[in-house]
This record gives C-alpha cells, structure tokens and sequence, in this order.
C-alpha cells in the first residue's frame, strides 16, 4: 500500500503526483504542476523540478536547496487560462519550533505544449 501524496489531495502517492514523477505522464494544468512541484520537492526530484521550470527563469538547482522541511500544502485558489494560468498557494515548514509558510501566486505558462513554472507574481492579476 502506497503512502498518501505530499500535495494534499488525500490521494495515494501512486495515484496523484508519483504518476507525473516518474515520468508516466504529465500533468495538464497550472494546479496539478504546482502540487506535483511541491511532491518534487519533498522527495528531492530535481529532475523533475528543472523539467517543469520555465527555461528563462530556472536557477541551477542542487540538493542544498532540498533542505526545508516542509508540513504541508494548502492551495487558496487557481486561476486557469488557455496560455497562461495562476496558482496561489501556502507551502507549509517547519522553522525550529513553530510553522511558517511560503505564501505565493505563482505564474504558469504552457511551453511546447506543456505547462512550466514560470515565477512568483506581486500580485492576484
């Protein structure tokens, strides 16, 4: 029996995010790349995280930027588009003895057919 996926769907891992980090398929839209994002984070998938950034504004990834031990997922709301698509999120983590969370709307562009991260934005558009 497979554990339950990091993204916080309630899903088992083999059937949510495991899917698109293996590599069997790929996930067809802003919200499903950002909880399967946050899955590649927790499982140290920097593969998967460089394949699903934006080439223009990809850093160079290494497992020191694997070190945050993050609790747990919430996604506020979304925003789908045909071209480009929004995601806000909290990203939860645990920072000595208390929770913090990233907050972030982040951008979303599909890219030769596929969507990619593209970055944070200042604002909900």
């Amino acid at each position: 029996m497979s554990s339950s996926c990091p993204c916080g769907t309630g899903k088992s891992i083999d059937q949510c995010c495991g899917l698109y980090l293996s590599g069997q398929t790929y996930p067809n839209n802003a919200e499903a790349l950002m909880r399967s994002r946050y899955s590649a984070y927790i499982t140290g998938n920097i593969p998967y995280l460089k394949k699903t950034w934006h080439p223009d504004t990809c850093p160079e990834l290494t497992s020191d930027d694997l070190h945050t031990n993050w609790l747990r997922l919430d996604v506020v709301r979304s925003k789908k588009g045909l071209k480009k698509s929004v995601v806000e999120f909290k990203a939860w983590f645990d920072e000595g003895d208390s929770e913090r969370a990233l907050h972030e709307i982040s951008l979303f562009k599909l890219h030769k057919k596929r969507w990619v991260y593209v970055g944070p934005l200042d604002q909900w558009p």
